[in-house]
This record gives C-alpha cells, structure tokens and sequence, in this order.
C-alpha cells in the first residue's frame, strides 16, 4: 500500500468545511467529535463549531440527534470558511 492511500485512510475531515482534523492538523486540539447511534463518527473543525454557535445553534450541536443534523446544520450557514 503506498503512503499517499495510507494517510487517506486517516483524515478527519470536518463534516461540515471539510478542513482537516486528525492528529497533528491545526484543528485537532479543538475538534468536535459527533457521533450517531450507529457509532458513526464526524468531526467539526473549531471554526465551525464556532459559527454554528454564533448562529444560536449551540443546543443542536449539544443534543443533535445524528452526524446528519449537524451537518444541514453547517451547511445551512455556508460550510466554508
């Protein structure tokens, strides 16, 4: 397996800008992790985790109820920085 398909099995890409988030990325420190029943994991990058809350959707990202929701959440903002 070359190196290039090895790391692209690792990004973790935020669900909503799609920056990066995994280990060593500017955005892993602070990322937000959701996950839906199923065990799907997303992650939110802290700009976007930013503007979702300044938009007053601090609840839905504390209470959302799938990866999903978040996402139209982000993307009804704009979902690029």
């Amino acid at each position: 397996m070359s190196d290039n398909v090895e790391a692209k099995q690792h990004e973790e890409p935020c669900l909503v800008c799609g920056e990066e988030t995994a280990v060593g990325s500017v955005f892993f420190s602070d990322r937000k992790v959701v996950q839906d029943p199923d065990g799907t994991r997303a992650y939110l990058c802290s700009s976007c985790v930013a503007r979702i809350r300044a938009a007053g959707h601090h609840e839905a990202l504390n209470n959302a109820t799938s990866v999903g929701e978040v996402a139209m959440i982000g993307l009804n903002l704009g979902g690029t920085h």
